[in-house]
């Protein structure tokens, strides 16, 4: 069962890279798109908890860092994204019976959204990369917090019904003779 669920969170991962490299990069503002593997790792997290959401963040943003057009040092997304994945994986739980928990989904999304886009301009500015500008830093993420929440409202809930439907179906046929 758990090849099965790791599967899955590959396959998750892999389509939202591509996705938010070839399509998404489309429909950007101010250089900001909707940060979808970011979404997705929220709700690997969200669905699994803090080790899932630290693993999946570490991977998805690996493979940020080495899909072209890549044009920074590796291994920045994979540290913002693994931070923010354990973070959110911090903040796990049931909120198809809970009347805020969409409210909590939505806080965590930019959440993460803030921590992931400041861990990789605070190591772009260690690492001297010239395209990090801290005065466009509050435009940036009220654009990419706003994306992704709107992301979130389609990917969370489908990748938690997914994960969740595969183990019950697992557990089911588990179950009878």
């Amino acid at each position: 069962m758990i090849a099965l669920r790791i599967g899955l969170a590959a396959l998750f991962l892999m389509v939202a890279v591509t996705v938010q490299t070839s399509v998404l990069s489309n429909i950007a503002v101010a250089g900001v798109t909707c940060d979808l593997v970011l979404i997705v790792v929220i709700a690997l997290a969200l669905s699994r908890g803090s080790e899932w959401g630290a693993i999946a963040g570490f991977t998805g943003g690996l493979l940020l860092d080495v899909v072209p057009p890549a044009d920074h040092t590796a291994g920045r997304w994979a540290l913002a994204l693994a931070i923010a994945g354990y973070v959110a994986g911090l903040i796990r739980r049931e909120t198809s019976t809970s009347p805020v928990g969409p409210l909590i989904v939505a806080a965590t999304v930019v959440l993460g959204a803030s921590l992931s886009l400041f861990i990789y301009c605070a190591t772009g500015s260690l690492l001297h990369d010239p395209s990090v500008d801290w005065g466009e830093f509050g435009v940036r993420l009220g654009i990419a917090a706003g994306y992704d929440v709107v992301g979130a409202i389609v990917v969370i809930p489908l990748v938690m019904w997914i994960m969740g439907r595969v183990v019950a179906t697992r557990e089911r046929r588990r179950v009878l003779p």
